[in-house]
């Protein structure tokens, strides 16, 4: 596979590269070029296309069977996140939450892949389909990325906690331990001196 990143983003190359791999997980990569483009207008940023032959403009490398065109803005900035969508006007298409901007272009290249996977074996073009292979490849990306990893790169094996990052004050809230601890609303707040 060969990924070209446009001079025109501000971020790490190498980084954009190996999260666009790990994308492609599951899928052949053998004759795709992929091209990451600056998007023109904020509506094009983490857009993306794929081509089932190359397009003529700008030419693609020789060996090149298919294309995908992905466009980020120039500058990536974790704003707005997490961020919850669904492919728009598609009622079966699962809603994908993202925490970050990899996490974006995780998904948005993975769904760009599995069209790649489509137009290789023959099968329907379904944006339905390519979703739902979008949100597996990222809760399994999500997952490898959360795992702790010793030096050698194996797993370390981790206690599971039930509701371990929420804290106490948040949980005994949530079942009403805290109910007769509330202030009324009338009653102003103390002021801090």
């Amino acid at each position: 596979m060969l990924i070209a990143v446009s001079e025109d983003i501000r971020a790490a190359r190498a980084e954009i590269e190996e999260l666009i791999r790990r994308a492609f997980d599951g899928v052949e990569a053998a004759g795709v070029e992929v091209r990451v483009e600056r998007a023109r207008r904020s509506s094009e940023s983490f857009c993306g296309r794929a081509y089932p032959e190359p397009p003529k403009r700008p030419p693609a490398h020789p060996e090149t069977r298919y294309v995908v065109r992905l466009t980020l803005p120039s500058v990536l900035r974790n704003r707005g996140y997490p961020k919850s969508y669904r492919y728009a006007r598609r009622k079966t298409a699962p809603w994908i939450t993202v925490g970050d901007w990899r996490e974006r272009l995780v998904a948005l290249a993975a769904h760009e892949a599995f069209h790649i996977r489509q137009f290789r074996e023959g099968l329907r073009r379904s944006e339905v389909q390519a979703e739902r292979w979008a949100l597996h490849v990222l809760e399994a990306w999500t997952e490898h990325k959360a795992a702790p990893r010793r030096a050698g790169g194996e797993d370390v094996p981790v206690q599971l906690s039930l509701l371990g990052s929420v804290p106490l004050v948040c949980i005994m809230s949530l079942m009403g331990v805290l109910g007769g601890l509330r202030r009324p609303r009338s009653e102003p707040l103390p002021r801090r001196s």
